[in-house]
């Protein structure tokens, strides 16, 4: 029996075979349009979490504070709930580090008569204070104080990147519900003319008392097969053109964008794109069958 249905869903799609070669076509372009959706924004997400976790408050201290002092100072910040961890760099360093992005034009230094630059505290917060209500916080309890010179810090950019990241899955949500919709749509249609070409032979099913069951799974396995391949083939697609922008444009250009690895989709998924195919074909066939076969 099950022999039969999948022999008479391949019949109906080769009988049909440049309508469907455009349904399959179609239902590709579509999942892959989802698919790419999907990549940018998993990669947009991860690099959102990285550069929350770069998100730092420098406390620059006033030249006054002795060795004592300022280890002191260090303790108490590191006490503070939002706070992780403080590194310390001491005038000379933060003098080396200026030298060495200044390079070639070291020469801009010489002659000075000391380090104008103060020592300062870098200060890592926990994740739940990387954004700008935690940095907030901590800045209301530095400000004042008499061993702060200076406060530098640089959430707002995270923010409007987050704030971009919501705007671009709300678009998302939007364009994938429009592509899911049309996919239903040309599935229920590629059906429907495969319904209408077997007119005469399943009222002759119907008259010698082929149940509704009997006459419908082969238009349910087709649907099926056609998302399911849909699926199939836009992943394939998509991991090709995710490998070619990653070789021949992302790596050459990695040194001036930063070296932010990109991720293709995970099983996890790929497994759900293939799965939302077969539901897709298995909706598309539902309409169908629903509203042009009445057994």
């Amino acid at each position: 029996m099950g022999g039969y249905f999948f022999r008479q869903a391949w019949q109906n799609l080769k009988q049909n075979s440049w309508m469907n070669v455009i349904t399959l076509g179609t239902i590709t372009l579509s999942l892959l349009v989802f698919g790419l959706f999907l990549v940018i924004f998993f990669n947009a997400k991860v690099l959102l979490e990285e550069w929350r976790s770069r998100i730092r408050v420098t406390v620059y201290l006033t030249d006054s504070l002795s060795a004592d002092q300022t280890a002191r100072f260090r303790e108490k910040i590191r006490g503070f709930e939002e706070v992780q961890e403080v590194g310390y760099r001491s005038k000379d360093e933060a003098l080396k580090t200026l030298e060495e992005r200044l390079q070639g034009r070291k020469g801009l230094l010489k002659g000075l008569p000391r380090n104008p630059l103060p020592a300062s505290l870098e200060i890592k917060l926990k994740p739940d204070y990387q954004n700008s209500v935690g940095v907030q916080h901590l800045l209301e309890k530095l400000r004042g104080d008499p061993q702060v010179e200076d406060l530098q810090y640089g959430v707002e950019w995270v923010e409007r990147f987050s704030a971009f990241l919501v705007l671009l899955q709300v678009l998302g949500l939007g364009l994938g519900g429009l592509l899911l919709t049309s996919t239903i749509l040309v599935i229920s249609n590629t059906i429907r003319l495969n319904i209408y070409a077997r007119r005469e032979e399943i009222e002759i099913m119907r008259l010698v008392g082929a149940t509704g069951f009997f006459i419908r799974t082969p238009f349910y396995i087709e649907g099926v097969l056609q998302g399911f391949f849909g699926a199939f083939l836009s992943l394939f697609i998509l991991f090709i053109f995710f490998h070619l922008f990653v070789t021949e444009v992302y790596d050459p250009l990695k040194s001036l964008l930063g070296f932010f690895h990109l991720y293709f989709l995970t099983l996890e998924q790929m497994a759900a794109m293939i799965i939302g195919g077969v539901v897709l074909g298995f909706i598309g066939t539902q309409v169908s069958v629903g509203r042009y076969l009445r057994v």
